[in-house]
């Protein structure tokens, strides 16, 4: 047997080191009901489906009372990315034309739906002010993602010259993601079912059919598009991690795009474990912030943020108006459910699993509820389940997942409908179905 190379050696030990921090952002035990936070990104459209401008927004967002502003050049003032409230804050990412409500954490849903619904309707009486409307919809309907829709971030520029084209639908996209509390025990874990899950979500959620101004390849246009990005890189992850270490290792071997150097933001264009590998072992203070950058841009559909001591669970669509919190009743349900769902899972599945479920996750992508499931009533148990789970969580929240029981009974995702607006009135069918 022959001895690791000293790189690699090193290489492991800083990994390991890597780890232990990561994990000590993650409390040791859970105190009382898991909380839960929402980032819900919704399209700022015209009426007549064409993609608006959140800058238009700033303006009469500020002159509400408590509203404060962010820049993304502080020291000139120019461009705002974000304006905060005492009870949401209302940002814009990738694309100009989306707008992203951040809520704090919740500690059971009807909170969370209270103070969603105080959010939107801020949101929707200063769009109305400028003639826009924001959609309950999973990708801009009319325009097509490109370097129109890209927020002028500096970070942006750069980050698009390194990615290339795929980049760019990211500008286009809305999903409604769902942060929630976990345990440092429970982080692997979470990473590992929630990414299986990541099918089931789909296509239980999926709501963005119609894009480009045309009826698209896939349901869940947004997970479609944005799949371009790479093997690994968005979506469900790979493999099973048996420990966090190893996790780490399979974020740290992709590639780092860029990485900032004081107002600049240089390509690296390497594996982040050359970086890692030349300045590692010790945990410094820019090595951390540098891991934490690089992760940043590495997109599954399940991942622990360490920001929050959540787990990020990301691949449903924004959901219909009528609708709100479909997807983030099914997504905290499932979370409560972890060790169930994974039994119920390997049970069905065995040693298929990964490679079953990778497939499915295809199909739902395209088809939705239509897609054949690998075995028959999987999703009708992992419902059960999730449902299992809000029960035992004592709130009464069982009923948000009402939604997502008659889609399954009626065998329709959203994006059935949307493609039925679309076939009986285009674009302008889902502004006037879809608004909010």
């Amino acid at each position: 047997m022959t001895a690791s190379p000293p790189s690699s050696r090193r290489l492991a030990r800083t990994i390991e080191r890597l780890s232990k921090r990561f994990a000590a952002h993650f409390p040791p035990r859970r105190r009382g009901l898991r909380r839960i936070g929402r980032e819900a990104e919704f399209p700022l459209v015209w009426p007549d489906g064409r993609a608006g401008d959140v800058t238009l927004l700033w303006e009469p967002l500020l002159s509400e009372p408590g509203a404060r502003p962010s820049y993304d050049d502080p020291a000139r003032r120019k461009l705002i990315v974000r304006v905060d409230f005492p009870d949401a804050a209302y940002e814009v990412e990738m694309g100009r034309a989306t707008v992203e409500v951040v809520l704090p954490p919740k500690e059971d849903l009807f909170a969370l739906e209270a103070a969603s619904r105080a959010a939107q309707a801020r949101l929707v009486r200063v769009a109305r002010t400028r003639g826009m409307v924001l959609l309950g919809y999973g990708i801009q309907p009319r325009t097509p993602g490109g370097p129109g829709l890209m927020t002028p971030k500096r970070r942006y520029f750069a980050l698009s010259r390194a990615v290339g084209w795929p980049w760019m639908y990211f500008t286009s996209t809305a999903s409604d993601q769902i942060q929630v509390d976990i345990t440092r025990d429970e982080l692997v874990e979470a990473v590992n079912v929630l990414n299986l899950l990541s099918a089931p979500i789909i296509a239980l959620t999926a709501n963005s059919p119609v894009y480009a101004g045309r009826r698209g390849r896939f349901l869940s246009g947004r997970e479609g598009l944005l799949a371009t990005l790479g093997e690994g890189r968005h979506g469900m992850t790979p493999r099973r991690f048996a420990l966090l270490e190893e996790f780490l290792a399979f974020v740290c071997a992709q590639t780092c795009y860029v990485l900032p150097a004081g107002r600049r933001f240089p390509r690296f264009g390497r594996p982040f474990t050359s970086y890692l590998d030349a300045r590692g072992p010790r945990i410094t203070e820019t090595l951390w912030r540098a891991y934490l950058w690089h992760e940043h841009y590495v997109w599954n559909s399940a991942r622990p943020r360490v920001d929050y001591g959540t787990i990020e669970v990301r691949p449903a669509c924004q959901q219909p108006p009528e609708e709100p919190m479909a997807a983030v009743a099914l997504c905290l349900g499932l979370v409560e459910a972890l060790p169930e769902a994974r039994a119920f899972l390997q049970e069905r599945l065995s040693g298929n699993l990964w490679a079953t479920m990778r497939a499915y996750r295809w199909a739902v992508v395209r088809d939705g509820l239509r897609a054949e499931e690998p075995i028959p009533g999987l999703l009708a148990g992992l419902v059960a389940l999730a449902g299992k789970g809000l029960r035992l969580r004592g709130r009464g929240e069982d009923r948000f997942l009402d939604p997502i029981r008659r889609r399954l009974d009626a065998r329709t995702v959203p994006a059935d409908r949307a493609v039925r607006l679309f076939q009986q009135g285009g674009v302008p069918a889902i502004v006037r179905h879809l608004q909010l």
